[in-house]
């Protein structure tokens, strides 16, 4: 069994930061990636999927990552719900359709990449289910970290290219 990863409230508090800019920037790449224009918006493809990978992981995962005998620093949706709740929330498209193929495509350089992309047709229903994963688990959050997740999303609300969002 790995050795805990350390963690305290100052460290929690820290990590509601890095979790709501990750939301933040998932939601403004879904915006961009509809809106956007070639070729730039390829790359904000890159960024929505690669940051719904991550997403996905924060809420779904149960355990840290390890690395020689210690938990690394990995942030967890659980670590800021209380003990022993069950996670509601679901990312279907994603299981279904995506998962996979995005461990090939953003992770590796593989002959196997046989799926094409298509922004148009798959961010609408990603970008919601998203949406909706994100608001079960905001309805959840321990009260302890509930106001400090309001105030981080209304932080990156504030900053420039996410202003004209629905966070």
């Amino acid at each position: 069994m790995a050795t805990p990863y350390p963690l305290d409230a100052a460290l929690l508090k820290r990590g509601i930061e890095h979790v709501c800019y990750e939301y933040a920037n998932l939601i403004s790449a879904a915006h961009w990636s509809i809106n956007g224009q070639a070729p730039w918006r390829t790359n904000v493809d890159d960024a929505f999927l690669l940051g719904y990978r991550k997403l996905r992981d924060f809420l779904f995962k149960d355990k840290r990552s390890e690395r020689k005998g210690q938990e690394l620093p990995d942030i967890l949706a659980s670590d800021y719900l209380p003990p022993g709740l069950a996670r509601t929330w679901t990312l279907p498209t994603w299981e279904l359709e995506w998962q996979v193929e995005m461990d090939k495509q953003l992770a590796h350089i593989t002959f196997e990449r046989e799926k094409e992309w298509n922004h148009l047709k798959w961010v609408p229903p990603l970008g919601s289910e998203m949406r909706t994963a994100w608001a079960a688990f905001l309805a959840v959050v321990d009260p302890l970290h509930r106001a400090e997740f309001t105030a981080q999303l209304a932080h990156c609300q504030g900053k420039s290219g996410f202003s004209v969002l629905r966070l």
